[in-house]
């Protein structure tokens, strides 16, 4: 006998759970302009004395019917859940194994297999309409579902109610941005770089990303010099086209323009130029190409040290022209600019030479990057730095006005991530940490690279989910590609809560005081809501959303 109920989105469904492991819940809330999620899950009472198993397919009756988004949730294999050498004891697993993670969408009548002797489960997202009357809005499910020979099909019901409040939720301010890797698009969908198709294809990525919340993107002025191995190099996305005579440089953006026209029509409105300096350490230039003599010559690129003669003769003339057209597109307001992503305190010198040199060309702009050291900081090297979480405690006691963190593979231990591993209130709990923080903007770097370590080799999302035993799975990417696209993951959904938690709160800061709304959160939370303490189960997370919300319309 199949079984129907709805439980929290956080919950991360094992084939190995039974059904009874999870609450159940009838209704979720939300604010007009919101979005919910919550999941259905399919399975069977461990006393069943035989699980059965069939093919299903829902209809759904609701006023809500064409706001919801449902997803069959996929397992993907991980062989890299965590490493062994630096995990806590708050992980699903560390062996490796099958993860639910990726999201096939299903519309009605779309049949789906119910697993036999496992859960089955759908994510379910409610896009709350902003000019909708308060009140609750029931969601009608109805599973039909085929078993054995062709017959009638049985069938099985289920009611959630979406209580919408009579409230709007304002538009999310968070600079927030997963680097968007167009060489993993033309390599998986074996698409020409700027062709036509590559276009459609990049545009429906940029379509996902904006559906997850992300509104800044990694712009490939020239082919990013990010996770590269040495005098290795990735496919070549450039997106200025330039000439070379003599010692002048002439210039094209007309991509560079159709670029960010794109970008802007699915909301986007922060943009990242590509690092001006090789990765962890500024020593040598990004790989450029130029045409000379009528033919494409890598004229940059490891062969080159950063701070030749050659390179800073390049950038005196392209970052005057660049600077220029980014204020002629009108976002030179809303660009930011990186030297060399992560470097150490090895490297403070090199970086110190490539910023000094560059920083009169970039006088009106603001500089980024990511870092764990505060010295860099501390001696001017970086207008906004962006520390790890678990790094970020000194940068907070600076006078900052613009504050950002990220995560990536080596945030293991006691701090948010988006690990499969992880419990999801893992991942949510970043939403409550950057509001109790002051935190601005969040970056991460894996929003869709399919390679592995150092781009040496192209892999399937679907079959390695790892970079080749680099980075745990969650790591690398956020989505995965789907057609001429590409789909979201349960832990995009997730963070997406984590962003709406961190928006209610700073409406209720609006209204109540922003030191009385911290206060009040530390005391629901049962503790300081810094980046390594944060409440450890998923029925927090719920109930504290709801609580936000009864607190604004109070």
């Amino acid at each position: 006998m199949f079984k129907f109920k709805a439980i929290s989105a956080l919950e991360k469904v094992m084939l190995t759970d039974t059904y009874d492991k999870y609450e159940e819940i009838t209704c979720v809330k939300g604010l007009k302009g919101e979005r919910v999620s919550f999941q259905i899950q399919i399975g069977h009472k461990p006393t069943d004395p035989k699980p059965a198993s069939g093919v299903t397919y829902y209809t759904l009756r609701s006023p809500l019917r064409k706001q919801t988004q449902v997803s069959r949730v996929g397992y993907i294999p991980s062989e890299l859940p965590a490493y062994r050498s630096s995990h806590d004891d708050d992980y699903i697993s560390i062996e490796p194994g099958l993860f639910p993670d990726v999201m096939y969408p299903l519309t009605s009548k779309d049949k789906f297999y119910i697993l036999t002797g496992a859960p089955t489960t759908l994510m379910v997202t409610v896009d709350i309409p902003k000019d909708i009357e308060a009140g609750e809005y029931p969601l009608y499910f109805c599973f039909h579902i085929e078993k054995g020979k062709p017959r009638t099909p049985e069938k099985r019901s289920l009611k959630i109610t979406v209580k919408v409040e009579d409230a709007v939720m304002k538009e999310n301010d968070l600079i927030f941005g997963q680097w968007f890797h167009c060489d993993c698009i033309s390599n998986y969908h074996k698409v020409k770089v700027f062709s036509k198709k590559f276009w459609k294809i990049t545009e429906n990525y940029i379509k996902t990303a904006a559906r997850t919340g992300m509104n800044t993107i990694l712009t490939p002025i020239f082919t990013p010099p990010l996770d590269t191995q040495i005098n290795g190099e990735r496919k070549t996305v450039q997106l200025v086209k330039i000439q070379k005579t003599g010692d002048k440089y002439s210039f094209n953006f007309d991509l560079l323009e159709k670029w960010v026209d794109m970008c802007q029509r699915h909301g986007f409105k922060y943009f990242e130029m590509a690092h001006l300096f090789t990765q962890w350490g500024a020593k040598f230039c990004p790989k450029i190409i130029v045409e000379i003599d009528g033919k494409q010559v890598k004229e940059f690129g490891w062969h080159v040290e950063a701070m030749s003669n050659a390179y800073k003769n390049f950038l005196s003339q392209f970052l005057p022209a660049l600077t220029a057209k980014l204020k002629d597109l009108g976002i030179a307001e809303n660009t930011y600019f990186h030297i060399s992503d992560e470097p150490n305190d090895n490297f403070l010198e090199n970086y110190k030479a490539a910023k000094e040199f560059v920083a009169p060309l970039l006088k009106d702009f603001k500089i980024i990057d990511a870092l764990s050291s505060i010295e860099f900081y501390k001696k001017g090297l970086v207008d906004i730095p962006i520390p790890c979480n678990d790094h970020i405690a000194p940068f907070l006691e600076e006078d900052i006005d613009e504050r950002w963190t990220y995560y990536c593979c080596v945030q293991t231990i006691d701090v948010s991530n988006r690990f499969f591993a992880m419990p999801g209130y893992r991942n949510r709990c970043m939403g409550l940490q950057m509001f109790r923080n002051d935190i601005s903007g969040f970056m991460t770097w894996g929003f869709n690279f399919y390679s592995s370590a150092q781009s040496v080799l192209e892999i399937d999302p679907y079959l390695c989910s790892d970079s080749i035993h680099a980075h745990p799975s969650g790591d690398a990417y956020s989505v995965y590609p789907y057609g001429d696209g590409a789909i979201e993951s349960i832990r995009t959904v997730v963070f997406h809560q984590a962003m709406q938690d961190r928006m209610l709160l700073k409406m209720l800061a609006e209204k109540i005081d922003l030191e009385e709304t911290k206060k009040w959160l530390d005391e629901e939370a049962g503790m300081v809501m810094d980046f390594k303490h944060y409440p450890k189960n998923s029925k927090f997370y719920d109930e504290f959303h709801d609580k936000i919300i009864d607190r604004l319309i109070k």
